[in-house]
């Protein structure tokens, strides 16, 4: 066995793929299958994984790559189409690596509080944030999405930023400088995009060993309105209300409930660690 396609058949519309002739098909049927088939398929042989759907697909095939904090082959290929309402990872990847090219790129290791208070781990592949986006993550999660990503995305948006008072946290950057704020969201990208589109660390590189960290400070319901042009259209860093750090380690904590999102998915709260495992999957989107 050569190569496996894990797919979501909720993601794209049933959208038309191209796999190899040869290629084991999997559908995933419950949140957090893809993990648990790609696994399975390194124990048995695959060493060419195809990740067909949208980010959080695309993080739980990452994950299944790992077992134990340890890669599960290390010359296993992720190959990623595509298909999800998002897919703003493949936004990031598609200006980094050529059509066709291999690429050894780094994943941040995420180590973070779930729901119910137990300690996790996790990788992330694009974007880690917390405050408003793990609260706009977790409506996203339960719509349906009948008009789109982007939409669900902007109507989350304006939901939770109506009510959303800001919140106050405290970030450790590299065992060294600590800020201490009253923020709207914070951001941590391997990649650049996230929340179907919007370009909230167009700094960061793929394969450079670093976090690209964005900590966009409070803003109210008028200043985020006005600010959504700058937030999407790539000049974020340029906000007066807006800061940005390239760091290799992260901590971050609060007194109050703090929401975080992993690449679009909805999953605990602070307090959280990120750290950067360098050059760690190889991908290649066809």
């Amino acid at each position: 066995m050569k190569a496996v396609a894990i797919i979501n058949p909720k993601a794209g519309s049933g959208a038309a793929v191209q796999l190899p002739a040869d290629a084991e098909i999997l559908q995933t049927k419950a949140r957090g299958h893809a993990t648990e088939l790609t696994r399975d398929a390194l124990k048995r042989g695959a060493r060419t994984i195809f990740a067909v759907g949208g980010d959080g697909t695309i993080n739980e095939v990452v994950n299944g790559l790992f077992e134990n904090e340890q890669p599960l082959a290390a010359d296993a290929e992720l190959v990623i189409i595509p298909r999800g309402s998002g897919s703003d990872f493949s936004r990031a990847l598609d200006r980094a690596v050529p059509r066709g090219e291999k690429r050894m790129i780094d994943v941040m290791k995420v180590r973070y509080t779930a729901t119910e208070g137990t300690p996790r781990t996790r990788y992330s592949i694009n974007v880690t944030s917390f405050g408003m986006g793990g609260e706009i993550a977790a409506r996203v999660n339960q719509s349906s999405k009948p008009l789109g990503g982007r939409l669900a995305y902007l109507a989350a948006t304006i939901q939770t930023a109506w009510s959303f008072p800001g919140k106050r946290v405290t970030l450790q950057l590299d065992n060294s400088k600590t800020i201490d704020a009253n923020v709207t969201n914070v951001a941590v990208g391997n990649g650049q995009y996230h929340g179907a589109g919007m370009w909230v660390c167009p700094g960061a590189i793929i394969d450079d060993g670093l976090l690209d960290l964005t900590v966009i400070r409070y803003l109210s319901l008028p200043e985020l309105v006005k600010s959504v042009p700058t937030l999407y259209g790539g000049g974020i860093y340029s906000h007066p209300k807006v800061e940005s750090h390239r760091v290799k380690h992260l901590e971050a904590e609060s007194r109050e409930p703090v929401l975080i999102e992993i690449d679009g998915e909805a999953v605990g709260r602070l307090p959280i660690e990120i750290s950067m495992v360098p050059k760690a999957v190889r991908v290649s989107m066809p």
